[in-house]
């Protein structure tokens, strides 16, 4: 059982593949999205695109 392993076990799937957890939602919104009947997958792309922005701060 995982809880006999250790903390180690513990560790989520895209943190042990080296993911951020927003790169990890982003890959799975873009699965989902790709396996989507066409009737719906347009909408959804569209929505994607204007729901976030993500922007790194200025160094100083």
């Amino acid at each position: 059982s995982p809880s006999s392993l250790g903390p180690a076990a513990m560790v989520a799937y895209w943190r042990q593949a080296g993911l951020s957890y927003i790169r990890y939602s982003q890959i799975c919104a873009q699965v989902v999205r790709a396996a989507m009947k066409p009737q719906y997958k347009a909408e959804a792309e569209r929505a994607a695109m204007a729901t976030v922005k993500t922007l790194k701060p200025k160094k100083e």
